[in-house]
């Protein structure tokens, strides 16, 4: 059977309320109806057993007691058909079905699937299906259904989940406690964004996408609520060096940080901003620190800087800066902070530097912030739901007016209006020094004259890019100096 869903995801998000709100539009005007559009649903995952899960005889549905659970009916009817043993448990009761959930559950019934009046043993399962929730879900999971989830992740059967995975916010990337994880998630019609970031990558496992044929008809109605750019469309945005460049025509950026015994953060940072392309490179470091970040990179400038007036004057000959990569929080840290109202260029915060920001809060246009989510936290000093990660970028952005890197899975960049949800990455970069890294290609990129945004979501892309295929020698042991032959390489 050929497969109806794609893997090679398209460049658009939309939250889940878009989808939800122009399905029925976008139907109509491809001349179907809600159901037959369901069955289409249906259909496409039934087309995943018979391309991935070939092998998969004896498969239990969960069904809950909306869409997605006529989704799932749909499949089991199909399954049915083709003579696997399949098992549905409705962990709502029936009665609650209506309208086309309702008319799936007759047509299962009518093609004899079996139903489970209790909770099944797992273990006689090849694969475990989610049509629980769907897109509509939001808030926490019932303690019944969580325990139901914990009990299938514990279970060696494959977990398929239909449109999202019961328990994650398809548009706030929000993950319940307890939510359910699959192997495979089939998403329809559109990407969500929710499922791109965030916990939410986790459990979806892959991600694949079934259109329904109304694609193209539903972007019609509606505009995307976030990019996410694949790999040619991120490497456009490199910058071009003409035939008659020359170093200064490239930026010159100038990296402060490396407090006493801290040198290897920024030596690493300022090793990927000439790796990027940047012209010249400067370091401003404690002056214990010299020898050690120049030795083995002559490449580097690099200056012992004691007090304010010596960075001032380093500031003044630098196009762009970057802060934060082992500056610490000590006087020496704050007092090269605080020198930084000097400069009225690009400024790229990291580490310890966002520390310090969070405890003096400025407008920062023209600048970019770096934080994890922890950071986040801080520099928002707030209370907020830290796994809502749209929306701790754009409080972000309404706070400092900088452009926000908020990184982890799925990381995101965001600006104004435009959020881009990154693409690449792998666990491997779980590794002392990737955001460093990252904080000098950033910096290069701008100094080369790209954008703060578009110098942040092309950073993040290579950054990733670069650590998967450094990670295809082991993902163990993996060193962020590991990715400066791969980012040249890539940025060209």
């Amino acid at each position: 059977m050929e497969a109806k869903y794609i893997a090679n995801l398209p460049q658009d998000a939309y939250t889940a309320q878009q989808v939800k709100d122009n399905e029925a539009q976008a139907a109509q005007k491809m001349g179907l109806s809600l159901w037959q559009l369901m069955q289409r649903a249906g259909e496409a995952v039934f087309s995943l057993f018979e391309n991935e899960l070939v092998n998969a005889e004896r498969v239990l549905i969960l069904a809950g007691k909306g869409n997605n659970a006529g989704d799932a009916y749909l499949l089991a009817a199909h399954l049915q058909q083709t003579g696997r043993q399949v098992l549905v448990y409705s962990v709502f009761s029936t009665t609650l079905l209506q309208g086309d959930a309702l008319k799936a559950f007759q047509h299962a019934k009518l093609c004899e699937v079996a139903f489970s009046a209790g909770w099944p043993q797992q273990g006689n399962f090849d694969v475990i299906v989610d049509g629980v929730f769907g897109t509509g879900f939001s808030g926490d999971l019932a303690a019944p259904v969580a325990a139901i989830f914990q009990q299938c992740e514990q279970s060696t059967a494959i977990k398929v989940s239909i449109d999202v995975p019961s328990g994650v916010n398809a548009t706030t990337s929000v993950v319940a406690q307890g939510a359910f994880k699959a192997d495979f998630t089939l998403t329809f019609i559109a990407l969500k964004q929710g499922l791109l970031t965030g916990q939410a990558v986790t459990h979806c496992g892959q991600l694949l996408l079934a259109e329904l044929n109304v694609a193209e008809a539903f972007k019609t109605f509606t505009l995307p609520s976030a990019s996410y750019l694949n790999q040619t469309a991120q490497l456009a945005y490199r910058p071009i060096r003409q035939i008659d460049s020359y170093k200064n025509q490239c930026g010159h950026v100038l990296l402060i940080g490396g407090g006493k015994g801290m040198a290897g953060a920024i030596r690493l940072a300022a090793e990927a901003c000439l790796r990027s392309g940047a012209g010249l490179v400067s370091v401003a470091t404690h002056p214990d620190n010299v020898a050690m970040v120049l030795q083995g990179r002559y490449e580097l400038m690099v200056h012992g800087v004691e007090q304010t007036e010596d960075l001032i004057e380093l500031m003044g000959r630098a196009d762009v800066v970057v802060i934060g990569p082992g500056l610490g929080q000590t006087t020496w840290s704050k007092s090269m902070f605080n020198a930084l109202s000097e400069f009225s260029g690009s400024v790229v915060f990291d580490a310890d530097a966002l520390n310090l920001l969070a405890k003096q809060p400025r407008v920062l246009s023209e600048c970019v912030l770096t934080p994890h989510v922890g950071e986040a936290k801080r520099l928002l000093n707030e209370e907020y739901e830290i796994t809502a990660r749209f929306n701790v970028a754009k409080k972000l952005h309404e706070k400092y007016a900088a452009s926000v890197v908020l990184k982890g899975p799925g990381s995101l960049v965001y600006d104004k209006n435009s959020m881009v949800i990154n693409r690449s990455g792998t666990p491997a970069m779980a590794s002392a020094g990737m955001g460093d890294v990252l904080s000098g290609m950033i910096a290069a990129l701008i100094a080369q004259g790209l954008t703060p945004f578009n110098a942040a979501h092309l950073s993040v892309y290579v950054h990733g890019l670069a650590a998967q295929i450094a990670a295809k020698e082991g993902e163990k042991g993996l060193l962020a100096s590991d990715l400066f032959v791969y980012i040249r390489r890539l940025l060209g």
